[in-house]
């Protein structure tokens, strides 16, 4: 019994404390809520909680300077959705590839959700 617990619960304490410490790294609020919640999600293939978080994210375009935030997060959640992890990850990079560096100067400590 006490072996089954070990293989059942270490994996996911070694995912919760993984994410700790990177959102511990990440640069802005967004950042930080990304890795606590989506980092976490994909890491753990909790693909409704991935959509969940997609769609949140799809609904909180910074500005008008990120045109295709919206498209990219719903394009993240539609993969969410056919559990398809690959276009769950080219979500993420085409977001991260696009923003990042502009989202970290423009909004540093904009809250968020």
């Amino acid at each position: 019994m006490a072996s089954f617990l070990l293989r059942t619960t270490l994996p996911f304490a070694a995912i919760v404390l993984t994410a700790g410490i990177a959102a511990a790294d990440a640069k802005t609020p967004l950042g930080q809520w990304m890795k606590a919640n989506m980092g976490v999600a994909k890491a753990g293939q909790d693909y409704p909680t991935l959509q969940k978080d997609f769609d949140l994210v799809a609904g909180k375009a910074p500005s008008g300077d990120y045109p295709q935030w919206a498209t990219i997060a719903k394009s993240g959640s539609a993969a969410s959705a056919k559990q398809d992890m690959a276009g769950v990850k080219a979500a993420c990079k085409q977001c991260h590839d696009a923003y990042q560096e502009k989202y970290r100067k423009d909004f540093p400590t904009k809250p968020f959700p």
